[in-house]
């Protein structure tokens, strides 16, 4: 995530980048909730040295023996609280709201990527070896998986929701034995 202030400081920047990544991200609406977080906080700063300020008067007046004004002070410092605990709640508010927001701000590219719509515009800088020629398909993980019965991403999104799976037969094994084997390794290396 983009830092708060580096955004603050370089909006057109951040602007430009959005449109080169062809993405988007609610970056006025992060100002403004920025702008508006700062302002909450200079009022619940305000209010809390008023209190403080309040309270010693409040300590100074009873030592004094002016009980009546002493009373009075401690009726304006329970307002003063109130006020400080509305600001609170504003400010926990918008701060949920921004950092809400902040999500959807990606990373800055690195000067050198390529501007394009997509990875069609990429550039290869370097190719190292030569490339492996198969005289089979290549199939992604999840369908190896499968195949192999070693996998079971329906049995998981039933257990757990989307995105789970639940490892079988020799997919088990094999996961086990890597947790296992890099046990031993830090223990070998580490002693511990």
């Amino acid at each position: 995530m983009l830092d708060l202030q580096f955004i603050r400081n370089n909006v057109e920047k951040i602007k430009q980048a959005l449109v080169d990544l062809n993405t988007e991200a609610p970056i006025d609406d992060i100002i403004r909730a920025d702008v508006i977080r700062r302002e909450i906080l200079k009022e619940v700063e305000a209010k809390r040295a008023e209190r403080k300020s309040g309270s010693k008067k409040i300590g100074q007046l009873i030592r004094e023996g002016k009980k009546a004004e002493a009373e009075s002070q401690k009726e304006r410092m329970t307002n003063v609280n109130i006020d400080i605990s509305n600001f609170d709640e504003q400010l926990r508010i918008v701060e949920s709201e921004l950092n809400e927001k902040l999500l959807y701000v990606p990373n800055m590219p690195y000067n050198g990527v390529p501007v394009g719509p997509d990875e069609s515009h990429n550039v290869v800088v370097r190719e190292v070896g030569e490339k492996q020629k198969n005289d089979f398909p290549i199939l992604p993980h999840w369908e190896v998986g499968t195949k192999l019965d070693i996998v079971d991403f329906e049995r998981g999104t039933k257990l757990s929701g989307s995105r789970f799976y639940v490892l079988k037969g020799l997919g088990a094994r094999l996961q086990r034995a890597l947790i296992t084997w890099m046990l031993d390794m830090h223990i070998e290396q580490h002693g511990c």
